[in-house]
C-alpha cells in the first residue's frame, strides 16, 4: 500500500476537520463537486504542519498510535457524509483540495486501502491501514511520529 496514498485518505481524515482540525476552505472553487458533498466546514489538512497540528491532540510535537488511530476514526466520521458507513471517492474528493495533474485520484487513494474492492472504504479497512502506515512511518521505532516522519509520507 502507497503511504502517500493512506495518508492522502485518511488525514485524509486529517481530513477530518474533527478528527483533524477544522481547515478553513481555501480551494478556488470552494462549491462542491460531487453527488455527495461533505460539509465546506469539513476539509482535509493540505501539508504535514497543518495535518500534526490536526491529529497532535496533547501538543507535544509528536503523534503516539493512539492519536493518529483517533484523528483517522474522527476523518472518517466527518467523511461519511451519507452516513452510509462507508466512504465513497465523491466524499473524498469533496473534502480534498481540487485535482491537479500528477495527484493520486479519490478513487486510488481508496483503492490502496480497499480490502473488500467495493470502491469504498470501511472505518475497519480505513483503521487497518492507518496502523500499517503508522508502522511504515514510524522509522525511529519510538511508537510516535514526529512531523519528518509525518511528511516521508506525502505530508
Amino acid at each position: 500500500m502507497n503511504r502517500s496514498s493512506l495518508l492522502g485518505i485518511v488525514l485524509f481524515a486529517c481530513a477530518t476537520p474533527c478528527a483533524f482540525a477544522q481547515v478553513p476552505n481555501t480551494a478556488p472553487d470552494a462549491t462542491p463537486r460531487t453527488n455527495n458533498p461533505v460539509p465546506a466546514s469539513v476539509r482535509l489538512p493540505q501539508n504535514g504542519e497543518q495535518r500534526m497540528a490536526a491529529m497532535d491532540r496533547n501538543g507535544d510535537g509528536a503523534l503516539s498510535e493512539d492519536e493518529y488511530e483517533d484523528a483517522m476514526r474522527r476523518a472518517f466520521r466527518d467523511l461519511d457524509a451519507d452516513r452510509n458507513n462507508r466512504v465513497s471517492p465523491d466524499e473524498l474528493a469533496s473534502a480534498s483540495a481540487p485535482q491537479q495533474d500528477g495527484m493520486v485520484s479519490p478513487a486510488d487513494r481508496i483503492r490502496s486501502a480497499d480490502l473488500n474492492t467495493d470502491g469504498e472504504l470501511t472505518e475497519e479497512e480505513l483503521v487497518r491501514g492507518a496502523e500499517q502506515a503508522f508502522d511504515r512511518l514510524d522509522t525511529s521505532n519510538d511508537d510516535a511520529l514526529d512531523l519528518g516522519e509525518l511528511k516521508s509520507g506525502g505530508g
